[in-house]
């Protein structure tokens, strides 16, 4: 009787074993699709064996089997492989980032193209030279150079604004970024508290590890990071920076140094602050106070303690009310990343067209009004003074007022006060005009009319019209050409990292598949075999019911 019922309990718990791997064979197959699921298995092992020999049991041929048990579920994962798809996701979200804001840039320039900068450029000096020959003070030449001016005027402004919404968006985009961080943190820290709960009960959380690495495959599109595990399987991440050092974002089940989108820096009566949005929330702004070293580490600061731009936009900030964990966030990779480097590189683009409008404004109007003060009276400025002096020139540059109003101001001639022999009649300050094109310029050191002068090798007096140019120097021409060249490189390798990347991560998710992804064909093979053995243990109880009958019913007879 023991025997049978012993055979009975074996039955039983095969039924029961098979059962449950009947219901992680269907946990795998409804979640075939579920992005981030890793494929699980049941360990099965033996029970306890009966009959262990000792003085107080019976020692028999053999010990008897007790039945099978499911001891684990177990997900299917390789860590190295997720460590690698993180370091390369990371990698890809810095140049993917990058290179959709050069493509915009791009976008911006349209080089080349007839209605790019450089087209329009080249139709600026082509009306000076039709001028030149032209000069009548009711040529239609003269009409041509004013429409062609405020042509070039107006794509340059159009030019640096589209930067500036570049440059803005960015920050935009880097703002929204740092409050997914945040949440992606918070939810990573309630998701250790779970899986340590579990754990000590003695269980496998799968579901929970799945979802706390599907959490960290989004965040290293942000940053990289070092995953450092704990007791439990808590683990800390530790974010990496540009300087080669990490910084802990996560520890267990706290959120050590979250981050905040910097709104602006200043220095207020010597004392530096920084203004943040906490957590990337526009709704809570707060102002900090920061020591000098701190405000030098987060923004480029001039001579007179100014702040020129930003290096970042983002800091480690723990919210605590105190300073000792402020620090600059500047990460080695990730979309953060690419978003900081385009933000700067914009910047640097910007800054060239600034030094075009600057030198195109200060020279034309040098040549133009034949005085190396803007402010003489009894000359007239081609374009608006305020382009030679302005903070943001390629902003402001437009062409006088004066001359739009009456083409006939436009100095063509060789004199300037109204000599009819010569300022209207003889076309010598235009072709001038026209040669600027091609003079060589030391572009980035003109800062004045008298630096046009004396560092161009130009005379604008009457009896003495030349423009020799700077030796080694760079036309104006080629220096916007230069700018569109090196904007080029920068997109293209951008694009040839993106590709790269895209086929790398392919590689390493193919490869992640095969060792955590669900397979349907090899679910249903699995699920027949467990059927069939479900089946077999169910047979074996109907034949234990059997004898357990003949012996208790026969018995009875």
């Amino acid at each position: 009787m023991s025997g049978l019922f012993s055979i009975f309990n074996i039955a039983k718990n095969g039924i029961r074993t098979h059962q449950t791997g009947l219901q992680v064979i269907a946990h795998n197959v409804a979640n075939a699709d579920t992005d981030g699921y890793s494929v699980q298995r049941a360990n099965i092992r033996t029970t306890t064996p009966f009959g262990i020999p000792s003085l107080n049991s019976y020692c028999g041929p053999g010990q008897l089997g007790t039945g099978s048990i499911v001891s684990s579920i177990d997900r299917a994962r390789d860590q190295f492989i997720d460590t690698q798809i993180r370091k390369e996701t990371s990698t890809l979200g810095k140049y993917d980032a990058r290179q959709q804001s050069l493509s915009e840039v791009e976008a911006v320039f349209n080089e080349p193209s007839d209605t790019g900068l450089s087209s329009v450029l080249d139709k600026f000096w082509s009306s000076w030279q039709q001028l030149s020959t032209n000069p009548e003070p009711n040529s239609t030449a003269r009409t041509l150079v004013v429409q062609n001016a405020e042509s070039l005027a107006t794509a340059i402004n159009h030019n640096y604004d589209q930067l500036t919404n570049i440059e803005t968006n960015a920050a935009d985009m880097t703002n929204q970024q740092v409050s997914e961080v945040n949440n992606i943190l918070k939810q990573i820290s309630d998701l250790n508290k779970q899986i340590k709960a579990v754990k000590i009960g003695g269980e496998n959380p799968n579901d929970l590890l799945d979802r706390r690495d599907l959490l960290l495959d989004q965040l290293s599109e942000r940053f990289g990071f070092e995953v450092d595990k704990g007791n439990l399987e808590s683990i800390s991440i530790n974010a990496k920076t540009s300087d080669g050092s990490t910084v802990n974002v996560l520890s267990g089940t706290d959120v050590t140094n979250g981050l905040s989108f910097i709104k602006d820096v200043k220095n207020v009566s010597g004392n530096w602050q920084v203004t943040v949005y906490v957590d990337g929330n526009v709704n809570n702004e707060k102002t900090i106070d920061i020591d000098e070293a701190t405000a030098k580490s987060i923004a480029n600061i001039d001579a007179g303690n100014n702040v020129t731009s930003l290096k970042t936009h983002i800091i480690f900030y723990n919210n605590d009310g105190g300073t000792d964990n402020i620090k600059a966030a500047i990460f080695e990779s990730g979309s953060l990343n690419g978003n900081e480097t385009i933000s700067s590189e914009v910047m640097k683009y910007k800054d060239q067209l600034n030094n075009l409008a600057k030198v195109l404004a200060i020279s034309v109007n040098t040549i133009h009004s034949g005085s190396t003060d803007p402010d003489d009276t009894d000359t007239v400025n081609f374009f608006d003074k305020e382009a030679e002096t302005a903070d943001e020139p390629a902003k402001v540059i437009s062409v006088n007022q004066e001359i739009i109003d009456d083409p006939k101001k436009i100095n063509a001639g060789n004199y300037l006060n109204g000599d009819p022999n010569f300022s209207e009649g003889n076309g010598e300050r235009a072709l001038l005009m026209g040669q600027l094109q091609s003079a060589g310029l030391d572009i980035l050191n003109i800062k004045s009319r008298e630096d046009f002068i004396n560092k161009s090798d130009a005379n604008v007096t009457p009896d003495n019209l030349k423009i020799g140019g700077t030796p080694n120097g760079i036309t104006i021409d080629n220096y916007f050409k230069s700018t569109i060249a090196e904007l080029g490189v920068s997109s293209q390798e951008a694009q040839r990292m993106v590709t790269n990347q895209n086929v790398l991560l392919s590689q390493l998710k193919t490869k992640q598949q095969s060792v955590s992804g669900v397979s349907i064909d090899e679910e249903i093979t699995n699920m027949i075999q467990f059927q069939r053995a479900y089946e077999a243990n169910a047979k074996m109880v109907s034949v234990i019911d059997g004898l357990l009958d003949v012996v208790i019913n026969g018995l009875i007879k």
